[in-house]
């Protein structure tokens, strides 16, 4: 990612989405069936990734979504995108800054339904030590003692100041970094 990647743990966002059943019981995530994904754009050309590490806590009630109590942390140096060049890159000072903050952070302050099965999570996002207010559309299916949630945001890279030194005008990477949440847990 030398120039070039700015993905976003928003996908990080999304997780907080998570919903439980009308108790309010917490959630436990299922690491296998869920994943937080991120693409853009690379000189024109298409990147994708995915973060191997994160961990969320969901406590939430779709009939009180305004009682949820999520947070969600991604460990920055797990991205990975299968191309070397990249990988080595992500972690570096420009980018993700792993050294000085390796974990992203999502909190959610407010999660409001907008429809059948559909929400919007209202939270902070801190990536590199700066926290930006973040809104995740997702929606939400339970069959049963499982939830499967799935969302999607589309971060400005720039705003955590990731790769703002390299390429702050995005003439290498694209500014502009979609994130998607998919998160399948069971009631505890």
């Amino acid at each position: 990612m030398p120039r070039f990647f700015a993905f976003l743990p928003a996908g990080a966002v999304a997780l907080l989405a998570l919903t439980g059943t009308a108790d309010a019981r917490p959630w436990a995530v299922d690491a296998k069936k869920s994943a937080i994904t991120f693409s853009g754009q690379h000189v024109g050309k298409t990147f994708n990734g995915s973060f191997q590490t994160w961990q969320a806590s969901i406590d939430f009630d779709p009939a009180k979504p305004e009682a949820a109590k999520v947070s969600v942390t991604i460990n920055l140096a797990s991205a990975q995108t299968g191309d070397a060049m990249y990988d080595k890159t992500l972690p570096s000072a420009d980018w993700f800054d792993v050294a000085k903050a390796r974990n992203a952070t999502f909190t959610a302050t407010r999660i409001t339904k907008t429809g059948e099965n559909s929400y919007v999570a209202d939270g902070q996002l801190t990536i590199r030590g700066k926290s930006v207010p973040v809104k995740l559309p997702f929606t939400l299916a339970i069959a049963g003692n499982t939830a499967t949630m799935d969302g999607k945001v589309t971060l400005t890279r720039t705003a955590w100041g990731i790769g703002s030194g390299s390429d702050a005008k995005g003439e290498w990477v694209s500014l502009q970094i979609p994130v998607q949440v998919k998160v399948v847990a069971t009631a505890k």
